[in-house]
């Protein structure tokens, strides 16, 4: 399969949860995590693309100062720490694991990024879509051997937390950060994670009742606070037409945080491509993982060269 002739119209989803920028951000915020997406189109009056809400907008809307500088709130928000909010159901993958198998289980498991742990439970670092796009697309090697996990991971140490971070903590990480989940260590070993929509539901728990309060009053900003999708929305930012093809849009997402683009025709969405849908697409176009013991598999992507992509280190 040639990928240079996908294109974002022949992968994209169209069936999409949007919202307005009049709707209230806690109509939004329920959209996010009642649907588990990491961000919503913005759509205006005439069904035009003007922005997108996500699930770090929604954070930092719920991050108002009038509201948390309500002791309740306040009080509330160090009580609940990462042990609170810790999963340990999500897929973790192995040290030793090879970079395909990793790839595919983040495509199966519909994650974007999973820790990664050696034989002693110790945790080495995340793999994440990220990681993958470099090495499908990227990385540009002739007949080399593929690699193990542990080549490509994300090592930063702030996405490391202990399990006494308070909530408070856990949501300016994701804030000043682009990460959508947080690891749980107990000195090196790896307890759980946390994702930006655990401590999104959590802060809105929270923060409801005070916001709430200006859903009842029609146009108002109540407390003084900017309670519309309009105000915390992503204007416009990076888009897709509907030819472009699969080598252009992983660019355009090794060089932007989003973890969607929209597809736009004639100023209106026509769908939008994820880095889920781009890696299902090249997914075929790649060695299958290798068995345990078996030799390494040579990869054949010289043809990518031109495009001047390169590894992550």
């Amino acid at each position: 399969m040639d990928t240079s002739t996908v294109t974002a119209s022949q992968i994209m989803t169209t069936k999409l949860v949007s919202t307005t920028p009049e709707s209230h951000v806690l109509d939004a915020i329920d959209l996010l995590t009642g649907h588990r997406v990491s961000g919503l189109p913005v759509l205006n009056e005439t069904g035009q693309y003007v922005g997108r809400f996500s699930d770090r907008s929604a954070i930092s809307a719920l991050d108002l100062g009038t509201i948390r500088s309500s002791s309740a709130i306040c009080r509330r928000m160090t009580e609940i720490t990462a042990s609170d909010l810790v999963n340990v159901h999500l897929p973790v993958l192995q040290a030793e694991d090879d970079v395909f198998h990793c790839i595919n289980q983040l495509v199966s498991q519909r994650v974007s990024g999973a820790p990664v742990v050696n034989t002693s439970g110790q945790l080495c670092g995340v793999f994440s879509e990220q990681s993958a796009m470099h090495i499908y697309i990227g990385l540009c090697w002739e007949q080399l051997p593929s690699a193990q996990a542990t080549a490509w991971l994300d090592r930063h140490e702030d996405r490391r937390i202990s399990q006494s971070a308070s909530l408070d903590e856990i949501l300016e990480r994701f804030q000043v950060t682009t990460y959508r989940r947080l690891m749980v260590v107990e000195g090196m070993r790896f307890i759980g994670q946390v994702t930006r929509q655990d401590a999104l539901k959590a802060a809105r728990q929270i923060s409801q009742q005070p916001i709430a309060v200006s859903q009842t009053t029609k146009g108002e900003r109540q407390l003084g606070l900017k309670t519309n999708v309009g105000a915390w929305m992503q204007v416009k930012g990076e888009q897709l037409t509907e030819d472009e093809d699969v080598l252009s849009i992983t660019q355009k997402f090794i060089n932007f945080s989003a973890r969607q683009l929209p597809v736009i025709r004639d100023g209106h969405m026509s769908g939008q491509v994820s880095r889920s849908d781009l890696l299902r697409a090249v997914q075929q176009c790649f060695p299958e993982p290798k068995l345990s013991g078996a030799g390494p598999a040579p990869l054949y992507i010289s043809s990518l060269n031109r495009y001047g992509l390169s590894a992550i280190s």
